[in-house]
């Protein structure tokens, strides 16, 4: 079963030591892919990089994790998207972005190969892609195709601040795909949600006929899981952080593979769903023992010796 992805692809520059920064591929839709691939699945990412020295680090690295990379388009009028990561005590991010001329906001419609969105058995999608009005225009473009196909639509709405002109446009536009009915499976960080709501409880009952699977992740405490008109919290492992950088999408990334392998989603029982999200915290706390996104990703072998 395919997972097909779409946003933003770029590289992470992690500050490692003072002024010393490392560069690492990351984009949460790209990581969610690699993810997937290494755990098993078949997994596509659309998206666009420059023809630079970054988006060649991009294509050779997801390459090695079995995404395939034939719709992520080289163009020479953008450069690769930047993003420079620090970390505090506790391996929490904050971000700064070099993307208002970058690649992956400038990928067209008519660059995309429709059969690709078509062939998804789940379309996966972040909120950084309707950022700025082009970008937004191709993303629910893709999602309309989507649904008409029949694909299973997940979405990651993550907020980074510095990418929006407000925090009002942000949370306006994060919720249309929402209320619009595309979206099946919704994971946001506990963060997230409480932008829009007193706890996820209160949000659950704003959109629980919008969704058919809603995750909320709460760190290193573990996550819960909306499903059927009832609520789980399934705890996680405990690891010694490192960095977070790709935590959530790794989380997303073990959702979709193990989904994928049962759909419809209307198929999984209670107890299948939340034995799903356990796997998924443990990918992603396995994630915070190392640097990076993609690099961080740990082996499926590992998540079931810790499960």
């Amino acid at each position: 079963m395919k997972v097909v992805c779409y946003g933003e692809v770029l590289i992470d520059f992690l500050n490692v030591k003072d002024n010393l920064f490392e560069a690492n591929p990351g984009g949460a839709p790209a990581n969610v892919a690699a993810a997937v691939a290494k755990f098993g699945g078949e997994s596509c990412l659309i998206s666009q990089v420059g023809n630079d020295m970054f988006g060649q680090m991009i294509i050779d690295s997801l390459s090695a994790c079995g995404v395939d990379i034939s719709n992520v388009k080289i163009t020479d009028e953008y450069f690769t998207t930047l993003a420079f990561v620090k970390l505090d005590s506790h391996g929490e991010r904050s971000f700064s972005f070099s993307r208002k001329h970058g690649a992956d906001v400038y990928l067209r419609v008519e660059d995309i190969d429709m059969n690709i969105v078509k062939s998804a058995d789940i379309f996966h999608f972040g909120s950084l892609s309707m950022t700025y009005e082009q970008n937004k225009r191709t993303t629910f473009e893709l999602l309309k195709i989507a649904r008409q196909s029949g694909s299973t639509i997940s979405y990651d709405p993550n907020y980074r601040s510095s990418l929006w002109e407000s925090q009002r446009k942000a949370l306006d536009t994060m919720i249309e795909p929402i209320e619009n009915g595309f979206i099946d499976i919704l994971k946001m960080s506990e963060e997230e949600v409480l932008l829009y709501d007193n706890d996820a409880n209160s949000f659950y009952n704003r959109i629980k006929d919008k969704v058919k699977i809603f995750l909320v992740t709460f760190g290193e405490k573990g996550s819960m899981v909306f499903f059927k008109g009832k609520s789980y919290f399934v705890d996680t492992i405990k690891v010694d952080v490192v960095d977070t950088t790709g935590c959530g999408d790794c989380f997303v990334g073990m959702v979709l593979y193990e989904i994928s392998k049962s759909l419809p989603i209307e198929n999984l029982s209670e107890d299948e769903i939340v034995k799903i999200v356990r796997k998924a915290n443990i990918a992603g706390a396995l994630c915070a023992t190392k640097k990076g996104a993609i690099p961080a990703i740990p082996e499926y072998s590992w998540v079931l010796e810790r499960l």
